[in-house]
C-alpha cells in the first residue's frame, strides 16, 4: 500500500479517482514531471520544480500549483510512505469540461519505491521520423512512442530515437549523447531540456570537450559511442540503433567512465 497526494490531501492510492468527464482524460490536456529521491532526499528537486512550473504556463488554468504546494506534498509523502529510495510523478490535468468558462487544476503526486541500479546497463534504440509537439513542455502526448511498442519489443529496444529531415532531436523519454573522437555531442533543438542532461553537461564542463549542436542521424549510427540520459536511466549506453551496431557493439570506455562519474556527482550533491 502507498499513499498519494491527491487534490490537496494524502489518500490511499486505491481511494483516488478521476471523473470520467475529466478534460485531461478526454483530450490528453495535462502535464507531468518525474524525479527520484535517494535516502529520503529528492534529487535535483528545484530543477524539476522549475520545469514543472514552466510546463504549467502552457495549460493556462485559472490558477497555478505553487512550488511550495509541491514541496509540501513531497515532504508529506516522504514522511507517510517512508520509502528510502523512491520515485515521484507529478501530474496536473485540466479539471472540467470543454464548455466551462475556465478550468480548475487537478494536481496529484504518485510516490513509489525505486531501488538504485548498482551496475551499468546497455540497450538498443529504434528510430522514427518525428518531432514531438511542444518539446519544451513535458506534456502527456506519448502516442507515437506507445504506438511503436511492438517494434521496440521486437528490437529489444529501450526507447525510440526521433529525427526529422535527418536531424536527431531526442528519444521519446530521454536525451541523446554521441561520442566521437573523445568529444561529447548532444542535440540543441526540438528537445525537452532534461534535468539529467543538464547535470551531465555541468559535470563534464571543464573536464571533457563537448558541443551542443545539430546532430545528424548518420552521426549517431557511425559514432564511437552513444548513450541516453533520463531520471531513471541516468546514463545508459546504447549499443545498437535499428540494425546498426554502435562502435564494436559493446559498452564504450568513455560512457563507462561518465556513468561512474555521474554516480559520484550525485552522491557529492547529496552530501
Amino acid at each position: 500500500m502507498a499513499f498519494c497526494y491527491f487534490d490537496g490531501e494524502l489518500v490511499d492510492e486505491a481511494e483516488a479517482s478521476i471523473s470520467i468527464h475529466n478534460l485531461g482524460l478526454h483530450r490528453g490536456f495535462g502535464i507531468f514531471d518525474f524525479f527520484r529521491a535517494r535516502n529520503g532526499k529528492p534529487t535535483f528537486l528545484e530543477d524539476y520544480l522549475d520545469r514543472f512550473d514552466q510546463s504549467q504556463n502552457a495549460l493556462q488554468l485559472n490558477r497555478k500549483i505553487s512550488k511550495d504546494e509541491v514541496r509540501n506534498a513531497i515532504s508529506k509523502l516522504i514522511a507517510k510512505n517512508g520509502f528510502e529510495n523512491s520515485s515521484f510523478k507529478l501530474m496536473l490535468l485540466g479539471k472540467g469540461m470543454e464548455t466551462d468558462q475556465s478550468l480548475e487544476p487537478l494536481f496529484y503526486v504518485i510516490n513509489a519505491p525505486h531501488e538504485n541500479s548498482e551496475s551499468i546497463q546497455s540497450s538498443n534504440l529504434i528510430t522514427q521520423e518525428y518531432v514531438r509537439e511542444n518539446p519544451l513542455i513535458k506534456h502527456l502526448n506519448y502516442f507515437t512512442s506507445i504506438h511503436l511498442h511492438q517494434r521496440k519489443v521486437a528490437a529489444n529496444a529501450v526507447d525510440v530515437l526521433y529525427y526529422k529531415n535527418g536531424i536527431v532531436s531526442e528519444a521519446s523519454r530521454s536525451n541523446v549523447f554521441v561520442i566521437r573522437d573523445g568529444v561529447v555531442f548532444t542535440p540543441k533543438r526540438n528537445i525537452l531540456h532534461g534535468v539529467t542532461r543538464k547535470h551531465i553537461l555541468k559535470m563534464i564542463d571543464g573536464s571533457y570537450e563537448y558541443r551542443v549542436e545539430d546532430i545528424e542521424l548518420t552521426d549517431v549510427t557511425s559514432a564511437d559511442e552513444v548513450f541516453i540520459s533520463s531520471t531513471l536511466k541516468e546514463i545508459m549506453p546504447i549499443v545498437k540503433v535499428d540494425d546498426r551496431m554502435i562502435g564494436n557493439g559493446g559498452i564504450g570506455p568513455m560512457t563507462t567512465e561518465l556513468w561512474a562519474e555521474f554516480r559520484k556527482y550525485i552522491k557529492e550533491l547529496e552530501g
